[in-house]
């Protein structure tokens, strides 16, 4: 049955560009081969009969205003589920390269925006999933996953990720604008109880400055400093990957200075930038997407985007570690105290009804406050099984918008993380700019292992 679009869903089908797809990508890397029929008949299964979003299309209005119109357009899946085989070695290098391909080819506008490729000649079977971001985000793909794969038995594992999801809500930006009103106000409500205290008094005198100094930037987004990053991006892009790092190792040099896993993490891209562009870097930001959906509650079928954007600077301009990672922390806690996302996603879901160049332009001026573009979703607590096969590891890319170049996709896996970058192959200085920006980044997660 054909269905409109939400605001913000259509805002993020009115991004696609040429130079920069609003396609995220994620990859399974399965131990043995993977049965294509059986892939197949998975996919119809699990992911085609259950979310619209996979046997429809989207159109536009004929007017120069509205919301974007899903319409039925049942899949083929002996074109939308392939496979293809790497040439040898099959080694990373190889696959990096086919993944680079895929985020630099369109998806067809003729049938339903995703495709799955199955790469052989690989390690076992790497699974490739492309889904626009019009159709689902960071915390919708993970649900995805997990609908593929075989049930879990974690019991921690979130709502959103596992049970079965919801029917769709009209207007559900409306919904989620309230529900986060209504819980914003109750916490501030709660600080200004306290205020009478010296500590209530404080936090609430920073919970002000962070909202004054919050709104102020989203009215009036900064132009980014000048650095080697910024430019017109091409079609053409790379992927990389990280190596794995134990969870826990980045709880530890949080817990030493005072940060979470994600303060860790965005200091340690701090740091890979310092390397890659010199130590005379200037303090530079970062354009992150933030998660407003309950992760404790079911996802809908529509799936969709639920999470606004922040404009966080990144301690680049720190050449000290653990002063990385304090800094870092400072700054996520102011943004946590304001009603940052909520308000870009606000912004971003209202342009979504008007024309695709005002969407563009809102964007544009969120993506050049920053040079980089950082996603950070947490991931399935243990290993996946697709039947017989083993999910060894698993990885996604956030797609870059507007005029930025280079996105760091952070995913928790059974315990571990690894980061995937993709790049504007132009901007980055070309493969060979891209391996050491990776690398760089390598040697920052190196050093959580041996701090000091």
């Amino acid at each position: 049955m054909d269905r409109w679009a939400s605001g913000i869903d259509t805002a993020w089908l009115q991004l696609e560009q040429d130079t920069n797809r609003m396609v995220v990508h994620g990859l399974l890397f399965c131990d043995g081969v993977v049965d294509l029929d059986d892939l197949r008949a998975r996919v119809r299964e699990r992911w085609v009969d259950v979310y619209p979003g996979f046997r429809q299309r989207p159109t536009w209005p004929t007017g120069p205003l509205g919301p974007a119109r899903f319409v039925d357009a049942p899949p083929d899946l002996t074109v939308h589920v392939t496979t293809m085989a790497l040439a040898a070695p099959g080694d990373d290098q190889a696959l990096a390269r086919r993944i680079g391909e895929l985020m630099s080819t369109p998806l067809p506008t003729d049938r339903p925006w995703w495709r799955i490729e199955a790469i052989t000649g690989y390690d076992g079977t790497a699974v490739h999933v492309a889904i626009h971001h019009g159709l689902a985000d960071g915390v919708a793909l993970n649900h995805l996953f997990h609908a593929l794969a075989d049930p879990v038995s974690d019991p921690r594992t979130p709502a959103a990720y596992v049970d079965p999801p919801q029917p769709g809500r009209a207007a559900h930006d409306v919904h989620l604008f309230r529900r986060e009103v209504r819980e914003r106000v109750s916490s501030l409500w709660a600080t200004v109880r306290r205020s009478r205290t010296p500590e209530g008094a404080s936090e609430l005198g920073a919970t002000g400055r962070a909202i004054r100094n919050s709104a102020a930037l989203l009215a009036s987004p900064p132009r980014e400093k000048p650095s080697p990053l910024q430019g017109r991006p091409g079609v053409r892009k790379g992927a990389r990957w990280t190596r794995e790092v134990p969870l826990d190792v980045v709880k530890d040099a949080g817990k030493a200075a005072g940060g979470s896993v994600n303060d860790v993490l965005c200091a340690a891209i701090a740091g890979a930038l310092r390397r890659h562009l010199g130590d005379d870097v200037p303090r530079l930001r970062a354009v992150m997407p933030t998660n407003l959906r309950p992760l404790d509650r079911p996802v809908s079928v529509e799936l969709g985007n639920e999470f606004g954007l922040v404009l966080p600077p990144l301690p680049t301009d720190e050449p000290d570690p653990t002063r990385r990672i304090e800094r870092m922390h400072h700054t996520m806690a102011t943004i946590k105290r304001t009603n940052q996302a909520l308000a870009s996603f606000t912004g971003i879901a209202a342009a979504g009804l008007g024309t695709r160049a005002h969407t563009q332009k809102l964007v544009a001026r969120y993506a050049r406050a920053g040079s980089l573009i950082i996603s950070n979703v947490p991931g399935p607590l243990e290993e996946l099984t697709i039947g017989a096969v083993h999910v060894r590891d698993l990885m996604f890319w956030v797609p870059c918008s507007a005029r930025l170049g280079l996105g760091v996709s952070i995913l928790s896996y059974a315990g571990r993380v690894r980061l995937g970058i993709d790049a504007d192959l132009g901007l980055i200085g070309g493969e060979e700019g891209l391996d050491r920006f990776a690398e760089g980044l390598d040697a920052e997660l190196d050093a959580l292992r041996s701090p000091g």
